[in-house]
């Protein structure tokens, strides 16, 4: 019996199963949550949140019918972890007054570590425009409202 694949083994042992349901879980209750926001900034996080949902159903689903083996958790779950705090302090430093560039300028960065990005220099062009492009799309174009900053000048 193939012990690697979800038919020859127990599925709720299968990495896929739980990273299709907290995508889907996480999915759902952004979806709710963001039914909340005004209806100018509500489509945008309710379509990304369905769509989270739907993958996350679809890995899920995906695993009573394809053969993929299981993988380890060991790596993913460090980055997990550590891409969990980013985006914790990231959202903490948004709604206390930080603005927008400083804190998605340092998430991008401490992502581009994690994720094992090793050129200090090239990182923070990456991460500067990565932050630049975000902040032209989202509250330029887009004019997404964001919580008020302690300091005028923090965009």
């Amino acid at each position: 019996m193939d012990t690697n694949s979800p038919r020859g083994s127990n599925v709720a042992t299968h990495s896929n199963t739980w990273v299709g349901l907290v995508l889907f879980i996480f999915g759902l209750a952004a979806a709710w949550l963001a039914n909340d926001f005004d209806d100018q900034s509500r489509l945008y996080p309710l379509v990304l949140s369905l769509i989270m949902a739907i993958f996350g159903f679809i890995i899920f689903i995906r695993v009573f019918f394809d053969k993929e083996k299981s993988v380890s958790f060991a790596l993913p779950s460090k980055v997990t972890v550590s891409a969990g705090a980013i985006i914790i302090f990231w959202i903490l430093a948004i709604t206390h007054g930080f603005g927008y560039l400083i804190p998605t300028f340092l998430m991008e960065l401490a992502f581009l570590f994690v994720c094992g990005f090793n050129r200090s220099i090239k990182a923070v062009l990456v991460a500067a425009f990565i932050s630049g492009i975000s902040y032209l799309i989202f509250i330029v174009s887009l004019e997404v409202r964001l919580p008020e900053p302690l300091l005028f000048w923090l965009l």
